[in-house]
């Protein structure tokens, strides 16, 4: 290839590959319709519109070059001024500042206008020098002091951000380099190893800004695998080693806002609640805080301002939970990384804070146990003491009140029997009805010790036969009966878990209630049986007579010790076989109750949760 067709080929290459990196520029303001962005886009398109006109310009000859010579020169200085106007929407200038330099410039070009529109190509070579110094140096200028800043403020930056504004930065003091030296070796410009110089240096600023505007992915993955390190580490700092949400939300935003290089932020528990802060002032808070209730399905968010500012949000899949940050100046221009790793971020701190959060509750659930464990103790330490108690009252009952009674039960009989002659019948009446009260209080006194027994027994549970049980009760009440039409009918009885003796009087006591309260039938009917019952319950058992009855509005004092529903002079009893019968129920995890109309007999029905499931039993 010779050295002309190379120089050639290379400057279409360069031109080509200007307008490309323009293109993309301007597609991503498009997206974003970014302040900065656009004067990214219009300076690199600047650049590319000059590279453009100069290659149309040699295709078409002279004539055309002259003719294009105003819209290359306005172009340029465009595409200066607009890197200088970048500088100014992320590092702003002064105003007056800021007036002064757009002034240099329309006047430069005004000035470089005006020589070409009176002398052409032929104005005298001190003004040709001088309205080309003009040119370089308000070019250059316009050019030069923002590379520098952004190359000073990138390292403050993450290494994707500061390699971005570091190949900006180094393409355009390239261009001035390259600009510099075409005016100071002009003299050179004809030699073809020269141009091939000029032509090579040209083609390699092309990568540095590519790599500056719109960096490929794989260009970003090799940038970031200096901090691959720093994230792993965050991830583990945060994933493992918090202990608390609060402790979590502090390190994870702390972490977010060095791995994005992020100015502030704040830590969201829902839309109202903030668990941490970082470089925020309260208004500024306020602010990030009702931007993320507002952002909808957007994670960046532009502010505004100068130097424009911008919210990125990260929303967290626990709690509506998220990182709110406050991206400086450069975060809209050179963040989209870091956006990108702000998400994936997010999501491992999620995990965090979900395996937090169980922490937490499972903290909470312990500490609930502890004090459960302490009020179970303690009212284990209070029943020990009524228990106590209870044992010293039925001790005092059983000595100290039987003793009384027995003297007087016995004394009564003894007068009865031996001075009766002596007595007048009133007295002997009176006597009587002593002996009686005493017999009946003796009664009372033994039942109530059974009562207070009951809760202290431990039961003795095991399979058995509840139909042998019911045999066994029901001879033992058969003298009670012996003048009497009683007709006892026993169905199926399925067998259970229980205790044989306590529950031996439950049918002891129901079926002794039955006998009684049905003595004044002509033909008493008592029916035993059991009902299918529920998986949980198991069957239930019933004790069924045609006896008087009572009437259900008084049920709920059915079971209460000295509860009566008829007067003892219709009925005796003490009132406490039926609360013996409920604890015993209540003892084996059932429950008990009844049905009755008033002279139209009672049942009563109880469960045993041990009971096993209803079966086929030996017939009655």
């Amino acid at each position: 290839m010779s050295q002309g067709v190379f120089i050639t080929v290379s400057q279409y290459a360069t031109t080509a590959a200007f307008a490309a990196i323009a293109v993309l520029t301007v597609r991503d303001w498009l997206a974003t319709r970014d302040m900065s962005r656009m004067y990214l886009a219009l300076a690199i398109g600047s650049l590319a519109a000059v590279s453009i006109l100069g290659q149309v310009g040699k295709a078409l000859g002279p004539s055309f070059a002259s003719a294009s010579a105003y819209v290359t020169i306005t172009v340029f200085l465009v595409s200066g001024l607009a890197l200088l106007l970048f500088r100014h929407a992320v590092i702003p200038l002064k105003p007056r500042t800021l007036r002064v330099v757009v002034g240099i410039v329309v006047a430069t070009g005004l000035l470089e206008i005006g020589v070409l529109a009176i002398f052409g190509r032929t104005a005298p070579r001190s003004i040709q020098l001088v309205a080309a110094a003009a040119f370089v140096l308000v070019w250059s200028g316009c050019v030069g002091e923002p590379s520098v800043r952004l190359w000073v403020a990138a390292r403050r930056r993450t290494v994707v951000q500061r390699a971005r504004m570091r190949a900006l930065s180094l393409g355009y003091l390239a261009i001035v380099a390259l600009l510099l030296a075409s005016v100071f070796t002009s003299s050179l410009a004809a030699q073809p190893a020269f141009q091939i110089g000029f032509a090579l240096a040209t083609i390699a600023i092309v990568p540095l800004l590519y790599a500056g505007f719109v960096p490929p992915a794989w260009l970003r993955r090799t940038w970031r695998q200096s901090e691959e390190a720093v994230f792993q580490q965050a991830i583990r700092d945060i994933v493992m080693f918090a202990s608390d949400q609060h402790a979590l939300a502090t390190r994870s935003l702390e972490w977010a806002i060095r791995l994005t290089g992020a100015d502030a932020g704040l830590f969201l528990s829902g839309a109202r609640t903030i668990l941490a802060t970082q470089g925020l002032a309260s208004d500024d808070a306020a602010t990030l805080q009702a931007a993320a209730a507002g952002a909808g399905g957007r994670t960046v968010i532009p502010l505004g301002g100068i130097p424009p500012r911008s919210v990125m949000i990260a929303r967290l899949h626990v709690n509506d939970a998220a990182i709110v940050l406050l991206g400086g100046p450069f975060t809209p221009v050179f963040g989209s990384d870091e956006e990108a790793w702000l998400q994936q971020y997010a999501a491992m701190v999620s995990t965090g804070l979900e395996r937090v959060r169980l922490v937490e509750a499972l903290a909470q659930t312990n500490g609930q146990l502890e004090g459960k464990v302490r009020e179970v103790t303690e009212r284990t330490q209070q029943l020990e003491a009524a228990n106590r108690e209870l044992e010293a009252f039925s001790y005092t009952i059983s000595h100290d009140l039987r003793a009384p009674l027995r003297a007087v039960s016995g004394f009564t009989a003894i007068l009865l029997e031996d001075y009766a002659e002596g007595i007048p019948a009133e007295a002997r009446g009176y006597l009587k009805r002593v002996k009686d009260s005493g017999e009946h209080m003796g009664h009372l006194v033994d039942d109530l010790l059974a009562f207070s027994r009951l809760g202290r027994q431990a039961l003795r549970t095991q399979r058995v036969s509840i139909r042998g049980i019911v045999d066994r009760a029901v001879a033992q009440l058969a003298s009670t009966i012996e003048a009497r039409q009683v007709d006892v009918v026993i169905g199926e009885l399925p067998d259970a878990e229980c205790d044989a003796a306590l529950l031996e009087q439950v049918f002891v006591n129901l079926l002794s209630n039955a006998y009684k309260y049905s003595r004044r039938r002509e033909q008493a009917r008592v029916e035993v049986g059991a009902l299918e019952g529920t998986a949980t319950e198991g069957p239930t058992y019933f004790v069924r007579d045609n006896g008087a009855g009572f009437d259900m509005e008084y049920a709920g004092k059915l079971f209460g010790v000295f509860q009566r529903m008829h007067r003892s002079e219709d009925f005796e009893g003490t009132g406490v076989g039926l609360a013996i019968v409920h604890r015993i129920v209540e003892r084996h995890g059932g429950r008990i109750w009844a049905e009755a109309k008033v002279d139209g007999g009672a049942t009563f029905y109880f469960t045993l949760k041990g009971a096993q499931q209803w079966r086929t039993s030996v017939a009655a």
